[in-house]
C-alpha cells in the first residue's frame, strides 16, 4: 500500500481518538480496528502502539481498579495485545480480501467485520492471559485476579459485537470518501 498525504492524516487522527475513546466502555478498540481495516500495517501497528500508551497515561492518570494497577506494573501488558490485535486484524482482513475477493459492499463489510471482531478477541485473550501469567497473585483493594478475569471477558465479548458492528460502516465509508479506494472488477483494492 502506497503511503499518501491521506492515510497520513487518517492515522493522525485515529491516533488522536485512541485519546477520546479511551474514555468510552467497549469501544475505546475502535480507532485501532478502524486502522487495521483501512491504513497500511506500519501505520496500523504505530496506532495500536499509541493505543497502548494511551491505555497506560489514563492508567497514571486514574489509578483506580485492578487493570490500572496492573498496567502500571507491567506496562507491556498494555502495549504488546493492541499492536498483535491490530496487526492481526489487518493480516485476516488482507487474507479475505485476497481469498474471497469480494465484489459487493456486502462481501467487504462482513471481511471489515470478521477482521474487527476477530482483532478485539486477540487483544482481550493476549491481555487476560498476561495478567493471569504475568501476574496471578495480584489483588487491588480486596479484589484478586481471578474476580477480575470473567468481568474482563465478558466486557471482551461486548467489545467484539461492538467492533463487529460499528467498524464496517466507518471503514468503508473513510475508504470511500477520504482515502479514495476503490473495489476492482478482482475484488482488490
Amino acid at each position: 500500500m502506497k503511503i499518501s498525504t491521506r492515510s497520513i492524516t487518517l492515522a493522525a487522527t485515529l491516533t488522536a481518538l485512541c485519546a477520546v475513546t479511551g474514555f468510552l466502555p467497549y469501544v475505546f478498540f475502535l480507532p485501532v480496528m478502524i486502522a487495521a481495516t483501512t491504513l497500511s500495517a506500519g501505520i496500523t501497528a504505530f496506532v495500536g502502539l499509541a493505543f497502548g500508551a494511551v491505555s497506560i497515561a489514563y492508567c497514571f492518570l486514574s489509578p483506580t481498579g485492578i487493570v490500572a494497577a496492573a498496567f502500571i506494573q507491567a506496562p507491556y501488558i498494555a502495549i504488546f495485545p493492541r499492536v498483535a490485535a491490530a496487526l492481526c486484524a489487518f493480516g485476516v482482513y488482507r487474507l479475505i480480501i485476497r481469498v474471497v475477493k469480494p465484489h459487493k459492499k456486502t462481501g467487504r463489510f462482513a471481511a471489515v467485520s470478521v477482521a474487527a471482531a476477530l482483532g478485539s478477541m486477540v487483544n482481550t485473550a493476549l491481555v487476560v492471559a498476561m495478567f493471569v501469567t504475568i501476574l496471578p497473585d495480584m489483588s487491588v483493594g480486596g479484589v484478586t485476579l481471578t474476580v477480575a478475569v470473567p468481568e474482563m471477558l465478558i466486557s471482551g465479548a461486548i467489545e467484539c459485537v461492538c467492533m463487529a458492528a460499528l467498524v464496517p460502516p466507518v471503514s468503508l465509508t473513510l475508504d470511500r470518501v477520504v482515502l479514495k479506494k476503490r473495489v476492482t472488477s478482482k475484488g482488490n483494492l
